[in-house]
């Protein structure tokens, strides 16, 4: 998408200034980078660790016809601060629902906005411009949790309301959600009939 080409094209100047060999920087990448940014939080929040405590890894196709992506969040660490069960636990049926959701639905405030959200618009925020809609208060986790040094980061792909990739989704989990439930409890009030 357009959105990202400023990623972009802050990356190039960042590597031409630097003298690094350039890197192509795909939507699907920014899309899970941040994705995974903000289930680390939560995370964090649900399981008890500290947050230098878990850690990411990106998978994602450098192919641009590709389709290979996912997330991989783990702990380094197995000391009292949380246990691995507590990470575990969160990936059960369920539970892993309403995490994601939730984490979803903290992408879409940040108490930075709508400062965070316009300056990620308008140019770019971070080290180099490297970030559009991400900083302290939503995106950014410990140094040592991201594998990109907290760059190339934007809540916008996931949540912007003209291309968001979880905007439909989110609608769409929902309708889902409330039929369940509302199943669900007719199914209770016909088992106890």
């Amino acid at each position: 998408i357009n959105h990202i080409k400023k990623i972009q094209d802050n990356l190039d100047a960042l590597t031409e200034k630097r003298k690094m060999q350039r890197r192509n920087i795909w939507s699907r990448f920014i899309l899970l980078h941040t994705l995974s940014h903000i289930l680390i939080e939560k995370f964090i929040y649900e399981s008890g660790y500290h947050s230098a405590s878990l850690r990411e890894r990106i998978y994602c196709s450098t192919n641009p016809n590709g389709s290979m992506g996912g997330i991989l969040i783990y702990t380094a660490d197995g000391d009292s601060e949380g246990t691995m069960g507590g990470l575990v636990r969160m990936g059960e049926n369920g539970i892993i629902e309403t995490v994601f959701h939730n984490a979803i639905e903290n992408a879409k405030w940040c108490s930075a906005d709508p400062v965070c959200t316009e300056i990620g618009k308008r140019d770019g925020q971070g080290l180099e411009k490297i970030n559009l809609a991400a900083c302290h208060n939503c995106c950014l986790l410990a140094e040592t949790s991201c594998e990109e040094f907290n760059r190339l980061l934007d809540r916008g792909v996931l949540i912007d309301k003209n291309f968001g990739f979880f905007i439909k989704w989110f609608k769409l989990f929902f309708y889902f959600y409330l039929i369940q439930d509302k199943f669900q409890t007719e199914k209770k009030q016909m088992l106890m009939i």
